[in-house]
This record gives C-alpha cells, structure tokens and sequence, in this order.
C-alpha cells in the first residue's frame, strides 16, 4: 500500500515505463512544421463585446394587430368588399347618380312611368349575346303577327323580336285572341225527364229585311262530331222577332254531305254548305204571316235552333253563317256582313256592346246553351322579347292638352284646326334630334293620342339600361336594393353598437365582481333572455308602428345579451391572471383593471361576436318584414325581400339580387370578423 502512495507521488520523469507525448506537437513536427507561440494566440483577444442594436422598430399593439391582420387574405378581401358595399350604399341612392325614375319628361309634360318600366330584366350588354342582354323568352307565345304588324299577345312590333322558336300548329277548343276558324260549338243539357227534349239556338242582332223588294240568302256549313256516341240534331233555319221563335222548315233540312277533315287533329268533319232563301221563308211562313200580315219589312234576327237528343249531351257544330241579298248597296252589303261570320273562334269572343251600342257581331245563345270554339286554329312559339324596345321603343301613349301645347309653342308640331283637329311635326320637329313625336290623332275632339318614342318621351339622354333589371313597381332595382341596403346597415350599426356598448358594461361588472353582483345581474339577464324576440317586436310593431325607430329599440332590448354573456365569460378566463394580482397588488383599482388589463386581452372574441351582429341584426329586420310588419316608409334589405318572395319563378332576379347582397353581407362580416379576431389576440402579439 505504500509503496503504491509513493508511485503516485513521483514526478512524470521519475516514473519508469511511462511517457508524455505531445500528440500536436508531434504531428506538427510529422509535417515539417514548427510549433511557435502565435499557435496560442487568443481569438477575441482584439475584439470588443456589446448589446446589438435592434433590427425593428418599437411598435404599437394596434400596429401590430393591423400587421397580422393583413396578412389574412381572405380577411382583408372580406373588409375590402365590405368597404365597396358601404361605399356604394351611400353613393348609389343619392338623386341623379342613377338617372332613372323621374317622372317629368323633358317635354314637360307628367307622364306615369311605372307603366312603361316595370319588372324589365337586367341588361348589362348589348341585346342578342345571350346573357343579361335585357331578354325575355316567353314560352307558347301566338304567332304569327297580326294584320297591324303586330305580335299577338304582347302587342310588340316586330323590331323587338330577337329571336323565334319552331313554329307549331294545334287545335283548341277555347277562346283564344290568336285563334282562327274553328267551329261555334252550340251545346245542350237535356234531363232525361223533360217532356220537352230540349231547345237550343244562335241568331244575330236584329236587321230589317224588305222582303217585299230583295231576296236575302241565309248559308251556313255545319259539322260532324269525329265521337261514336255523337248525335246529329234535328235542326232548323230560325227567324226570331217580337220575342218569339220561328222555326222556318219544320226541322226539315237536310244534313249534307260531309266534306274531307281538315288535319288529323281536328274533331269535326265539316258538311257541305247549305243555303235557304230567307225571303221564301218568311213569305211562306204562316206564323209570320199571321203576325205580321201584308208587312214588306221584318224586324228580326236570323240563326239555328235545333233539338237535343234525349239521352245525350249533344251539340250543333256551325263553321261559318252568311247573309246576303240582291240590294246591290254598299250600305246594306257592309250591315249584313256584320251580322254574318266566317270565324267562329272570333265570333265566340265578341262582346255583346262596343262603346255601349250593340255590337252587330255578336250572336246570342239561350241561356241553358253553351258556346264555345272547336278546332280553332292556333300557331305557337317561343320568341325572345327585348323587352326595352318593347317598353323604351314606340308606344301609343295618351297625352295631356298642355303637353301638345307645348309641343306647338316650340314650333316642333303643327295644328291645323279642323274637324276633328289634326297635328303633324315640322322641319323644325324632324330636324330637332329631341323631338319624340312620330304621329298625334284626336279621338271625340278630348283625348290625344300619340305614338312616341317611349325613353325620349321619359326624358332620358338615351335608352337606360338597368343593371339589375326594375321591379314591379317601375323602380331600379340597383338603386332600389343599395337603398335598401343603406337603411338595413343603418339599422345594424346603431344596434350593434348599442348592444356591444351595453353588453361589454354588463357583462364586464358582472364578471369582475362575480359573487352576488354576477347574481342578480344573471337573473335579471335570464328574465330578458326568456322572452322571444319575435314576440317583443311584433308586440312593439303593432303598438308603437313600424318606424325605424321602434324596430331599433325592439332590437336593441335584448340583442345585448350575446354580447353580455362572451365579456362575462371573458372576464371569468382573464381576471385571475398572474398580471391582474400584481396590478391589484400595486394598487390599481377596479376601473383600470377592467379596461386596462382585462378587456384588451378579451377583446378578440369580443369584437368577433360584435362584428356578426350587424348581419344578425339584418337578418332579424328581414324575418319580421316576412311577417308583414316591415318597415314602412322606408327601403331596406327586408322589405324588398319580403314584396318579392312571390316573384321567384317568374322574375327571380328581383329576389337573387337581394338575397346575393345579404349573402356577401354575412360571408364578408365573417371573414372580416374572424381576421380581427386573431389580429386583437394579446397572445398573438409579435408573432406572424
């Protein structure tokens, strides 16, 4: 043992069988080097050590959160089309940034353009590209035009069409303005009980017949049921006069050949035409004779009457009815081709008076006889409408007095006075680029009539376009809607900001103090939060009108609750922070604490939930306008929702419209709401 403590004892050099090396020394010298003292320098030896300077600028909480917030994309082009549309909902209102729906036209005349301008479509481009052109395809329209150039149904001229479908041909057994031809179909219900199987007949007005100098011809083609169980009647040349009925031949005529059908849709086989010789008839006729003995002339209306079967519903089918007569006059040919028709689709429809005179056309039925049209012929399409030439382009319009007075003070129409008064333009009118007068006509020497060029007539530069189309009341609806939209942000940022006034205040005493304080506040919260919304405006609607007013404050009783419970929650999460106890513990006294320390790290959610009230509060005027207890007075967003929830299959551009605007509204507040979110976050500050 000691003699090991003395080995441990002896110097390196003293030790056998040990020795030191110098690994660098040695492989220093194993390459030729030599080892000097500068090989042992120390390397900051010349260096002095000091605090960097900071490579970024102090900042600010605010710039910092607005930093991080822009880099959300998706939230700055949220706020970036919020902006667009707050911009526009107070610019696009105001007068004669959009120049539509005035009412004086530049002629200075009044003229009522909700007229001419309701419920046009949308037209951003030019009329035939197909899309947003200012339209209208209007499906199993009549064509073709009628004798005045005109499409039938619309009563457009033919520069309006755009476009025209395959054309198809049918029968139909209703009245229709566009139908031809056809057969009158005169019917009768007979009850198997009446001894009497049934009478049924047509006539004419009335016509004095001198048959004591002309003879006069009745012809008429009847037809012939295409049906199995279908019963010719018995029928009969009719005279009626002095209100009573006279059957000229006994129900002796003969039925006729039957001619070849028409098309292979039509339901009747015409006859051969028939004619009798009324004068014969009447002279022959011993009830008229006896009635009216040696009269030359007779009073009275021509026509059919026929008997019905029994056991049947049975019909007469009558083509056409002409009456003729050997006076050569032009007078008599004209009243006698009044009281005859060739198409009974057009027969049908005739009123009984025009202008409270009888009409010569029309042919009475009794009144247990229906009358209707078979085969009426009718040309369908589908034609494209531009509908701006149809409302913008000529129109036959009524005109006041003053405005053709003021038409011929200018010297741009002329008046010839006459019987009845006539107008025409002068050079001056034709050469005046802003004369829309094409033609004027005086009716009864009181009502002017004139054919105009509906947007010169309006008081337009040019013929408008309206980007979304007008609604049905004439108005434009990109003006309608941004003005709508003003009122219903109006709405929502007075709400939202009272509530998040009153709901950060509540719900930051509440939650701060908790205890018996949190309590009370809780319950009194409860008691307002049970009772339903809905119910507390229509409730305040009814009683107190619907003024902007009154749905501000219906919103405004509970629509703090929300926001009261997050701060309230908020506070809960922060006020027993680390920072909050030393803050007390220097000395800071409840105020500063809540607004200092508190609310700002709270302010994230806060500001979230407070940004999606605004929609909240747009959706709640919008529910109760669907209740019919809009806004009255005033556009907003509800109301026009709500007038034109009934126009979605016919003009669904007057509610898309609306409703994509309250879309981007809730989608854009989202977006932006969620950026400010993070970008409030204490927690987040500094970081990307």
């Amino acid at each position: 043992m000691n003699d090991q403590l003395e080995n441990k004892n002896t110097s390196p050099e003293e030790t056998q069988g040990f020795e030191l090396i110098d690994a660098f020394t040695e492989a220093k010298s194993a390459d030729g080097q030599e080892v000097s003292s500068d090989d042992f320098k120390f390397v900051q030896q010349d260096k002095s050590i000091h605090d960097v300077k900071f490579s970024t600028k102090p900042t600010t909480f605010f710039r910092d959160a607005m930093r991080r917030f822009a880099k959300n994309k998706s939230s700055v082009v949220g706020g970036i089309i919020l902006g667009i549309l707050f911009i526009l909902a107070i610019i696009l209102p105001i007068d004669g940034v959009i120049p539509f729906n005035t009412t004086i036209g530049s002629s200075g005349g009044e003229v009522n353009i909700l007229n001419y301008e309701t419920n046009l479509p949308p037209k951003i481009f030019d009329t035939g590209t197909g899309f947003l052109d200012g339209t209208l395809e209007m499906k199993n329209q009549p064509y073709p035009i009628d004798n005045n150039g005109n499409y039938i149904g619309l009563g457009a001229s033919e520069e309006c069409i755009v476009g025209i479908g395959d054309v198809y041909t049918g029968y139909s057994n209703v009245y229709s303005s566009d139908g031809e031809g056809g057969y009158a179909t005169v019917t009768r219900n007979v009850d198997s009980s009446e001894e009497n199987t049934g009478i049924g007949w047509m006539y004419s007005v009335s016509y004095e017949y001198d048959i004591s100098q002309y003879d006069y011809t009745f012809s008429f083609t009847l037809g012939w049921a295409n049906a199995e169980d279908y019963v010719q009647p018995e029928f009969d040349v009719l005279f009626y006069a002095n209100n009573t009925y006279y059957p000229l031949t006994d129900y002796s005529l003969e039925y006729g050949t039957i001619g070849e059908k028409a098309d292979n849709d039509a339901t009747v086989y015409p006859y051969e035409t028939q004619e009798v010789n009324l004068t014969t008839l009447l002279k022959n006729n011993a009830a008229i004779q006896e009635d009216f003995p040696d009269a030359t002339t007779i009073t009275g209306s021509v026509g059919l009457i026929f008997k019905a079967d029994s056991n049947s519903r049975t019909a007469i089918y009558v083509h056409d009815a002409t009456l003729s007569s050997t006076n050569e006059s032009s007078r008599e040919q004209a009243q006698l081709a009044n009281r005859s028709f060739d198409d009974a689709n057009e027969l049908v429809g005739q009123p009984m008076t025009i202008n409270n005179q009888p009409n010569p056309r029309y042919w009475t039925n009794n009144s247990s006889t229906q009358f209707n049209p078979t085969d009426a012929r009718t040309s369908r399409c589908d034609i494209i409408y531009d509908m701006y030439q149809v409302r913008y382009g000529l129109n036959s319009i009524t005109i006041a007095q003053s405005v053709l007075d003021n038409w011929v003070s200018q010297g741009l129409v002329e008046y010839t006075d006459g019987n009845p008064a006539s107008y025409r333009k002068t050079e001056l009118g034709e050469a005046n680029n802003d004369v829309y007068v094409e033609s004027i006509s005086q009716d009864n020497g009181s009502t002017l009539s004139a054919n105009v060029i509906m947007w010169k007539y309006l008081g337009y530069d040019h013929m408008p376009k309206h980007i979304f189309g007008t609604d049905s009341k004439g108005r434009d609806l990109l003006k309608y809607v941004f003005s709508g939209l003003r009122t219903s942000l109006l709405l929502g940022l007075i709400v939202a900001a009272i509530n998040i006034f009153i709901g950060v205040i509540w719900g930051s005493i509440s939650g701060y103090f908790g205890g018996k304080v949190d309590l009370i506040m809780e319950r009194f919260v409860d008691i307002l939060a049970g009772i339903p919304w809905i119910v507390l405006m229509t409730v305040l609607c009814i009683k107190m009108g619907q003024t902007f007013f009154v749905f501000a404050l219906a919103l405004c009783l509970t629509g703090w609750i929300g926001t009261e419970s997050v701060t309230r929650s908020q506070f809960y999460r922060y006020k027993g922070r680390e920072y909050v106890l030393a803050s007390r513990t220097l000395g800071a006294r409840a105020p500063r604490l809540i607004f200092r320390h508190i609310l700002p790290n709270a302010i994230g959610t806060i500001v979230t939930n407070s940004i999606l009230m605004v929609p909240s509060v747009i959706f709640n005027e919008a529910t109760i306008s669907y209740l019919g207890l809009g806004l009255q007075g005033l556009d907003s967003l509800g109301v026009i929702l709500s007038d034109n929830q009934n126009l979605l299959n016919q003009y669904p551009y007057q509610l898309i419209v609306p409703a994509v605007i309250i879309s981007l509204l809730m989608i854009c507040f989202n977006l932006f709401g969620n950026g400010l979110r993070d970008a409030f976050n204490p927690s987040l500050k500094g970081s990307d």
